[in-house]
């Protein structure tokens, strides 16, 4: 009987062991499959670094490619807008040249004038050539924003070469250099001696259409309605005028 008891025991225990072999083998393959999952999470997440990485430098490639565009693009839109600007200059200096020199042979067939003699004539081109040189030094000076200078030699033009081609010019840009730099009733006076003493040049309506938007920007909508009915009535026609007309059904 004992011996058979002790054949059973021994029986009973061989599965035993065997299922707690089996467990450690599971246990091992688990471990193993862990450690796989692991690795390959691990060699994930590097890879995603990277690209990470990677997609963040390029990001910041491209932004700076972005910006340096946008600059580049600034700059052009600047140059632009001064050559549109010398452009629209010249064309204007150039009508007024016209205009000038249209309401001089008009005045000589009238007999207003008395055609110069040769030195004097000689005498007046050297004038226009130095009163032209200062007043081309003084605009770009304005349109440079330099204003205190500007206006002290716009206003030297405007007395010193009062007889000159540019004078008017001159008077119109010193009062727009005023206005900017704040002295707005001396602005006013500028253009209005440019409406009196030059009533026909070309700048003349664009003088008192200035006016009329500095006492629109004082409130003073009595004063600019009076002025913009002055510009209409004298210079008809003109597209300071038709401005003007709109301007006026506003107030």
């Amino acid at each position: 009987m004992r011996l058979l008891s002790l054949a059973l025991l021994s029986a009973l225990a061989l599965p035993a062991q065997a299922g707690l072999f089996d467990d450690d083998e599971a246990r091992k393959q688990i471990a193993e499959v862990r450690n796989q999952a692991e690795a390959k999470l691990t060699a994930v997440n590097e890879r995603v670094d990277q690209l990470d990485s990677r997609s963040s430098q390029k990001l910041v490639e491209i932004t700076g490619q972005l910006s340096e565009l946008s600059q580049q693009i600034a700059q052009l839109r600047g140059q632009l807008e001064v050559i549109t600007f010398n452009l629209q200059g010249l064309q204007k200096r150039q009508q007024d040249l016209y205009v000038d020199l249209d309401t001089r042979l008009r005045n000589i067939e009238e007999g207003k004038t008395k055609p110069l003699t040769p030195g004097a004539e000689a005498q007046n081109a050297a004038l226009e050539a130095e009163a032209a040189s200062a007043y081309e030094a003084a605009y770009n000076q304005y349109r440079e924003g330099k204003l205190k200078p500007a206006i002290e030699a716009l206003g030297s033009i405007s007395s010193k070469y009062a007889t000159s081609q540019v004078a008017p010019n001159a008077l119109f840009w010193l009062g727009m250099a005023q206005a900017q730099a704040g002295s707005i009733a001396a602005a006013q006076l500028s253009w209005r001696k440019l409406v009196d003493a030059y009533p026909e040049h070309a700048k003349s309506p664009d003088a008192l259409r200035a006016i009329a938007s500095v006492q629109l920007e004082k409130g003073d909508k009595k004063g600019a309605a009076r002025t913009l009915k002055e510009l209409t009535a004298s210079y008809p026609g003109t597209e300071a005028a038709k401005e003007a007309e709109k301007q006026l059904k506003k107030l």
